[in-house]
């Protein structure tokens, strides 16, 4: 692919595409067996999908000399929808490195809630396209900001239910540590979000 046929909206499309896929096999794993290692390898395996993306996006970017949108702008929305993925990773192997077995009820609802956010950014992407006329992107974006939002009720809440309830201290460490890169998750979706909103402000 030579630079001048470098779609650059269409590679956002592409790394959203892997992070609502990664999102996706998160909720099975927590669904399912979360010893499952399988499945750990296969949303690492993801992750180098979204990482070997990221690279030929900034490659692609190194040799442009003309680009849609600012470049620090490209770099910002790449970066945050690559970090969504590695979050997304890190909670999968935290899973197994924690030697944590049963999934605990909020855990549950923040993986829906992840692949919510994820599906709603996929969308976002595809509108991103048009974010000089899209009357749906800003509606988008302002869904993804509801969704961290009640990401974060969830969040504070598992944390007191974890500390008020949970007598053994061992699995309050893991939990803390799995429901703060879950939150992570939701915080990187938001920040790519945003992104795109500060370029159709940026342009309007």
């Amino acid at each position: 692919m030579r630079n001048r046929e470098v779609n650059y909206f269409d590679l956002f499309i592409e790394e959203a595409k892997i992070c609502h896929k990664a999102a996706l096999e998160l909720e099975k794993l927590i669904n399912g067996k979360l010893n499952d290692e399988e499945r750990i390898a296969q949303i690492h395996q993801i992750e180098h999908e979204g990482d070997k993306l990221q690279h030929t996006l900034l490659d692609h970017l190194n040799r442009s000399f003309i680009t849609p949108i600012e470049r620090e702008d490209i770099i910002l929305i790449s970066k945050y929808i690559e970090g969504t993925i590695d979050s997304i990773d890190e909670v999968a192997i935290m899973f197994n490195m924690l030697s944590v077995s049963k999934a605990r009820t909020e855990a549950h609802a923040m993986a829906k809630l992840i692949v919510n956010g994820s599906k709603i950014l996929l969308d976002a992407t595809e509108e991103f396209k048009n974010f000089k006329k899209s009357k749906k992107l800003p509606e988008l974006i302002v869904e993804i900001n509801h969704i961290e939002e009640d990401g974060d009720k969830l969040y504070q809440n598992a944390v007191k239910e974890l500390f008020s309830k949970e007598s053994d201290v061992l699995e309050v460490i893991k939990w803390q540590n799995i429901f703060d890169i879950m939150e992570t998750v939701l915080d990187k979706l938001e920040d790519a979000a945003d992104a795109m909103e500060s370029v159709i402000v940026k342009n309007s």
